[in-house]
């Protein structure tokens, strides 16, 4: 049935009902891996990635020896897909293996290729890849791990909303400022200490103001008051006595332009990134793996 409705480009709203309805029944859980993976070694290019999307419905269900083994080996051989649509296709499960992995092998393969989809030149260029990366970052950093979303989710969004200052072409401006308008409202509720805010956040936002103000008007008030309340969650951490210009509201600063908050975000993101990097060549990842 998988290779049929992609092969077809029909929707798999049908096989994704039963795929949940079957989850439900460990009994079922290696079938339907079996399925996939059929899908994983299939020659078209549709067939691959709707394997790859489909995997996104089984990740919360598995255990966590199916999802070693099985589940993880199938989406990092993906991953290393000839076809960008396919490895684009993986991200949103990877990031459903972060959010609900207890195994922290499992969910350190799945970190290791979140940074090769960001850190490999081969995706320096790649739009899917990097509005695919800000939607899962989004949706999973309310739940993930304080380290995780520290360490990796906001300075790597910073590092993605001060690059997008300087993409010339306005469509793909727009697809990155909303996908990140959307992850930062969705992990404006979660907590964030001072460093984090001073780092990553506030930084990060102030590029996506400046994209609003160009692109989505609509959204850059709601940009303005989310910077403004992280601006007084910040001086609330300092000495009322000690007030320091650099906390001051940001929207009521004169803008400067020869402040390179690109440079900032880089800094603090590189400094933030260290603990992952040099863990794995990305080049090697999928040589872990072995079918089972």
């Amino acid at each position: 049935m998988l290779v049929i409705l992609c092969m077809c480009n029909a929707p798999l709203s049908s096989l994704r009902a039963a795929f949940v309805e079957l989850s439900g029944n460990s009994d079922y859980h290696d079938l339907l891996v079996s399925v996939l993976w059929d899908g994983v070694v299939h020659t078209s290019t549709q067939v691959r990635c709707g394997a790859a999307r489909m995997f996104d419905h089984l990740v919360g269900v598995m255990s966590e020896a199916q999802l070693s083994t099985r589940v993880v080996p199938a989406l990092v051989t993906l991953a290393s897909d000839q076809e960008m649509v396919v490895r684009v296709a993986t991200v949103s499960a990877f990031g459903t293996v972060v959010e609900t992995a207890t195994d922290r092998e499992v969910a350190e393969k799945a970190n290791m290729q979140f940074q090769a989809f960001l850190d490999d030149p081969v995706y320096k260029t790649e739009h899917a890849m990097h509005v695919q990366m800000i939607k899962t970052l989004g949706r999973i950093g309310p739940n993930a791990e304080p380290k995780f979303r520290d360490d990796f989710i906001l300075p790597r969004l910073a590092f993605l909303a001060a690059g997008n200052n300087y993409t010339a072409n306005e469509t793909k401006k727009r697809d990155l400022a909303i996908a990140l308008f959307e992850a930062y409202s969705a992990l404006s509720c979660c907590f964030v200490n001072e460093q984090m805010i001073r780092e990553a956040l506030l930084p990060g936002l102030r590029c996506l103001h400046r994209d609003m103000a160009v692109i989505a008007s609509e959204h850059e008030e709601i940009v303005g008051s989310m910077i403004r309340e992280f601006e007084i969650k910040l001086e609330s951490f300092r000495p009322h006595d000690s007030p320091s210009s650099s906390t001051m509201p940001y929207m009521s600063q004169a803008p400067n332009p020869t402040v390179n908050l690109g440079g900032e975000v880089k800094a603090a993101m590189m400094n933030k990134l260290k603990d992952f990097r040099d863990k794995s060549s990305s080049s090697h990842i999928a040589s872990i793996f072995k079918k089972k």
